[in-house]
């Protein structure tokens, strides 16, 4: 069966005995399908296709594991810096082994670690102190870590805790289908417990006390990142044969996003080699556009502005340790809606997709790259074909317990949001047997925008009713079959039916 925005509109046309169509229906069918899309997934979300995502949980760090120290950096409040427990460098010659091992062996400064780990510092007064990471790197011989909020004591080498209090599924995740597996030889099951549930039963971290492989886990807070407010600013620069390709010339516009953090590269990162973030911002304005088939244009490189984002978050500040340590990162998408005809090879005009959708090109850290936060494009990096702009509306976190006490990978089996219809190719992510009740669904949308159908519209919600019920109850376990799920030595019994096998 055909699902397509163009199979789905023509079946549309068909029940309702259109004659014929035009841009303005075409778009009111588009809207209605989205529409309708939206409001199946969160009344029957048994009707969307399952996926997987991949976890990872990374092994936690205790200082004195490692004869490892943490030290007030006295010229900036917002970084600290980790030295071996007699103060000296962990880059120096004469650092402590067993600390320079840890620096070269276990600590992570390709930006895996930056914002997903979390410090828990002892101070000299015996006071425990909880920060966020913002970004770790090293400089010459030290070690520094920027922080979330301040750190307004002067102490040195004081005992530390490096941990993953959470994880954070892609933020098109909806619902979490349990269990999830530990992708190990026990391949053990790691079930969900609501929230309330988990704070009933004191499932939380309190400074690593109860470690050990994970078995539950319970969505906790919610994070979004502020998106760009300004549009990039985009201007053709050099001489004619600056374009070396091999993407073709063209009418570009660009948008560009901020993120944090990255994923681990063995499941989540990009073709053209860049990580996937852990946390994406929407993205900014859209660009004017550059054609390079106006006058004077061809062959000219293009060069695209964003916003300083360390500049705007007090990580630009010359003569400060943390300059341009934000952890955040600048992302950039391009859309083409033209080949570049003038002077062209005719051969080459019909190889690339024209559909004007936003791809990644290409992701830069500000500052560190280039002073006035730029990237300059000569069509040398072809964009990302499976890596389209999303917008970001946040990401949820979920916390293991135990505080898993090594690194783990965790598979799950979620439910995502459906992407949005954009051009008549463009599928819906529902089961076969489900489009008959999107189809309903739509009709009520088109018949509400009409104005004039009334009761078209009120026939089709009932039959849209109808059958998600019809729905719900061919696939929720008819009998209320209860399945044994020990806690704790307990004999807690689980009640599975509709909805009840995922996560609140």
């Amino acid at each position: 069966m055909d699902v397509s925005l163009g199979a789905l509109r023509e079946r549309l046309l068909e029940m309702r005995a259109w004659d014929s169509s035009g841009t303005t229906f075409d778009k009111r069918v588009r809207s209605a399908l989205n529409a309708a899309l939206d409001r199946l997934a969160g009344d029957v979300p048994e009707a969307l296709v399952p996926d997987e995502e991949h976890i990872v949980l990374r092994k936690e760090t205790v200082s004195g594991n490692h004869n490892l120290a943490i030290n007030a950096e006295g010229s900036d409040v917002n970084v600290l810096r980790i030295t071996d427990t007699a103060g000296v460098n962990l880059g120096n010659a004469s650092a402590n082994a067993t600390a320079k091992a840890w620096k070269d062996n276990t600590l992570k400064t390709d930006g895996t670690w930056d914002g997903i780990m979390h410090l828990e510092v002892k101070d000299g007064s015996g006071q425990w102190h909880r920060r966020q990471c913002r970004e770790w790197w090293v400089s010459g011989e030290i070690v520094y870590v920027s922080l979330d909020r301040r750190w307004d004591t002067t102490d040195t080498l004081m005992t530390f805790r490096i941990y993953q209090p959470e994880f954070f599924m892609r933020d098109d995740v909806m619902q979490v289908l349990e269990p999830a597996r530990i992708y190990d030889s026990t391949r053990q099951q790691v079930w969900a417990v609501d929230t309330a549930g988990a704070y009933r039963q004191d499932m939380v971290d309190f400074q690593g006390e109860t470690k050990g492989r994970p078995y539950r886990f319970y969505r906790s807070r919610h994070f979004q990142l502020p998106p760009p407010r300004s549009a990039p600013e985009v201007a053709l620069t050099g001489q004619e044969a600056d374009w070396v390709g091999p993407w073709q010339q063209g009418k570009f516009s660009f948008v560009y996003t901020y993120v944090w953090g990255k994923r681990e590269d063995e499941w989540q990162k990009s073709p053209i080699g860049i990580s996937d973030p852990v946390w994406e911002s929407a993205p900014s304005p859209i660009s004017l556009e550059i054609d390079h088939d106006s006058k004077g244009a061809a062959g000219k490189k293009i060069k695209i502005q964003m916003t300083n984002i360390d500049q705007m978050t007090n990580y630009g500040v010359s003569g400060t340790t943390r300059k341009t340590r934000s952890g955040l990162r600048l992302r950039l998408y391009v859309a083409r809606s033209k080949v570049k005809t003038f002077g062209g090879s005719p051969a080459s005009y019909n190889n690339v997709e024209k559909a004007g959708i936003y791809y990644l090109l290409t992701e830069i850290d500000p500052d560190t790259v280039t002073p006035d936060a730029s990237f300059t494009w000569d069509g040398s990096i072809i964009p990302d074909y499976y890596r389209p702009m999303k917008h970001s509306t946040g990401y949820f976190a979920y916390r293991p317990y135990p505080q898993h006490d090594a690194r783990y990978e965790l598979d799950f089996r979620v439910l995502r949001l459906p992407k949005k219809f954009i051009d008549d190719q463009d599928t819906a992510p529902i089961q076969r047997d489900a489009v008959s009740t999107l189809i309903e669904l739509s009709l009520y949308y088109l018949c509400l925008q009409d104005g004039v159908d009334q009761a078209g519209a009120a026939a089709h919600l009932n039959r849209y009713n109808e059958l998600a019920q019809r729905y719900r109850l061919r696939y929720a376990n008819p009998g209320k079959a209860v399945e044994p799920v020990p806690l704790d030595g307990t004999t807690l019994r689980r009640r599975f039916g509709t909805f009840s096998s995922s996560v609140d």
